[in-house]
């Protein structure tokens, strides 16, 4: 197995992690890029081999998948405008509820 594969497993991993155990809002949105970092890396190394692109000729040797590239892009521009937005709503939560606490917000919306 490739060393970068498990790089992407570990930041994976501490993405997830960081997710679950951290309860202020802005750790765990922090956290979530993390985690979309990981996946990105993964798959940008899953994108990377022998002989991958469509035209092949003797110049080009080691290449990668310029398609999985593309998508990528595409996740990344997503994932900021999730982060974004998502940065909009903790600023309403707290705001209204006064903290970035996870659980206090939940206490608070049970009564």
């Amino acid at each position: 197995m490739n060393l970068y594969f498990i790089y992407s497993y570990v930041i994976i991993f501490l993405g997830l992690f960081g997710l679950i155990v951290k309860k202020d809002l802005i750790i765990k949105l922090f956290f979530l890029s993390i985690f979309q970092s990981g996946i990105l890396l993964f798959f940008v190394i899953l994108g990377y081999g022998k002989n991958i692109p469509i035209i092949i000729s003797n110049t080009l040797v080691n290449n990668a998948d310029p398609l999985i590239h593309s998508f990528l892009l595409t996740v990344i521009v997503i994932g900021f405008a999730t982060i974004s937005l998502s940065l909009v709503y903790i600023m309403i939560l707290a705001e209204k509820f006064k903290t970035h606490n996870v659980d206090v917000i939940e206490e608070e919306l049970e009564k």
